[in-house]
């Protein structure tokens, strides 16, 4: 195995949806009154160090337990079996790890170097904060990662993984890190929170439209294979405007500087809208990468917001 070849199986274009709520987060911290000093850049890049290295983790543990289960093999061949019109390449998923013949134990090892480097982030956070209730949390996301398709009953096979993901990638990473840097969850937390939430989710939907045929053949039970291909493809693009549309109202309350919020509201509908059209496209190799800037952008808008109060 390359060292490119691990990168890959860490799957990096999804890493920005582990950044993105923490952004928010502290943007939203900054705005309820956190005063913004060294203490407070130390535990926004330590809450950073948590998201991260548990999405990395999480992806590879997903990598394990779908390899070993089967489900990652011939997604390609299922992928462009179901959808023989589109172009191949718009439609295949990368390379698994296990699936492509790493051994699983590696895997699995990679998984849990990551999930420990989590852990000393989050402890470090915790001894900064005084907030050891925190291990709470953590232990709940280290679970949440495992399970989703760990374990003899995972539940990203029934249904629902896009709970969890709105769950832990909207609300509990914003929030958890507003309140390590503020002490508080405000209404705004919460609705910012819920953005980064809904584009997280849309991440996942696109991942799935793209996995649909291979899915059901492994009974992979998720919300697209319920809604199907057309129907889920119109809930995914739903999920990116109401995120963008919520984004844009809470800031409107923070009585910021118009002409600097609407240059970044405009750059954030843009993404939006590129990821909705690649989505309608069934480019999901290209929508991917857009939602995931999408992420980023919607936290954009708060940072810039919260700069400018």
């Amino acid at each position: 195995m390359r060292f490119m070849d691990w990168i890959h199986g860490a799957r990096p274009k999804t890493l920005p949806l582990a950044v993105a709520p923490v952004i928010t987060g502290a943007a939203v911290a900054s705005v309820s009154g956190a005063p913004y000093d060294t203490r407070f850049l130390a535990v926004m890049l330590l809450c950073m160090g948590v998201a991260l290295f548990l999405q990395i983790a999480a992806n590879f543990a997903n990598d394990y337990s779908d390899g070993i289960r089967g489900t990652d093999e011939h997604r390609d061949a299922a992928g462009a079996a179901g959808h023989a019109a589109d172009e191949q390449a718009a439609v295949r998923a990368p390379a698994r790890l296990v699936a492509s013949g790493v051994n699983p134990r590696h895997v699995l090892f990679a998984a849990g170097t990551n999930a420990v480097a989590a852990c000393a982030c989050g402890l470090a956070v915790c001894a900064l904060t005084g907030y050891w209730w925190f291990i709470v949390v953590g232990v709940a996301s280290l679970l949440a990662a495992w399970c989703y398709v760990g374990g003899s009953h995972p539940y990203g096979y029934h249904y629902l993984g896009e709970v969890f993901v709105f769950v832990f990638f909207g609300l509990v990473a914003a929030c958890g890190t507003m309140f390590a840097l503020s002490g508080r969850i405000t209404a705004g937390g919460v609705g910012a929170g819920t953005a980064n939430g809904l584009v997280a989710v849309a991440v996942l939907c696109v991942n799935n439209l793209r996995d649909i045929e291979s899915d059901r053949e492994h009974g992979k039970h998720t919300w697209m294979t319920a809604f199907g291909r057309t129907w889920g493809t119109v809930f995914a693009d739903a999920l990116l405007v109401v995120a963008s549309i919520l984004a844009i109202a809470l800031v409107a309350g923070w009585f910021v500087s118009i002409p600097v919020i609407i240059a970044v509201c405009v750059f954030m509908c843009v993404v939006q809208i590129a990821a909705c059209d690649a989505i309608s496209r069934v480019d999901y190799r290209r929508a991917l990468p857009l939602c995931t800037l999408g992420s980023l952008s919607v936290s954009l808008v708060f940072a810039a917001a919260a700069f400018l109060v």
